[in-house]
């Protein structure tokens, strides 16, 4: 079996107001024997601006959970998403408001400024802080997603890249994907978010850096 291919599902899913929404299942594992499970586990951005189109299409995707991982700052100044009947949403914060003031997150976001060898000092950071999160996460698949449900979930931040990426590899991981597979699924951000020039000059303002080194932010090297 390659190491490159997935089943051929659709990864990306048009749900309406929502940047990056994609199917984490179908790609092989590392072993050969056999792949991961597609439609129960999704990740995206934040579902602030989810239209009555996309909640449907949350409905026929019987989605029952979905776990945010936006702190206080990001809720206060995005927004929440609309109740959804059906659908708890798990306020799941890994970083505090204190972790979102200007000076925290030039020094967080320093080892984003250096392109791809930088990343992994952050994402360490989130791994170190999120870990009883992700633990809640692993618990509710293990009670809500067996291999007779039929039912999923959605893990999202604000983009849907860095914090849902993070734990997103840590699963794969687990479930014996191969790292290069799992780089791949990553890089898919790449496709999935954007940010306007000007959301991206406020950001660079905040914390007092440049528009090129906000871009490094929201990529996905």
């Amino acid at each position: 079996m390659g190491q490159h291919v997935s089943v051929t599902i659709p990864r990306w899913i048009d749900v309406n107001g929502v940047k990056n929404f994609r199917d984490i299942g179908g790609w092989p594992l590392k072993d050969g024997s056999g792949y991961i499970r597609e439609r129960i586990v999704f990740r995206c951005g934040h579902l602030v601006n989810i239209t009555q189109e996309g909640i449907n299409t949350l409905k026929r995707l019987n989605v029952i959970a979905a776990f945010d991982f936006r702190s206080d700052p990001e809720i206060e100044r995005q927004g929440m998403a609309p109740e959804i009947p059906g659908l708890t949403r798990y306020a799941s914060a890994m970083f505090s408001k204190a972790d979102y003031s200007p000076a925290a997150l030039a020094s967080r976001w320093k080892g984003y400024f250096e392109g791809p060898l930088g990343f992994p000092k952050v994402y360490n950071i989130i791994l170190e802080k999120a870990k009883e999160q992700y633990r809640k996460i692993f618990l509710h698949m293990l009670e809500h997603h067996s291999n007779e449900s039929t039912k999923s979930l959605i893990i999202h931040c604000t983009a849907g890249k860095d914090r849902t990426g993070v734990f997103v590899m840590l699963l794969l991981g687990l479930c014996g994907v191969d790292e290069e597979i799992i780089s791949q699924e990553y890089a898919l951000s790449n496709l999935g978010y954007w940010e306007s020039e000007e959301e991206l000059e406020k950001k660079s303002i905040l914390i007092g850096t440049s528009i090129e080194n906000m871009r490094m932010v929201m990529s996905a090297p």
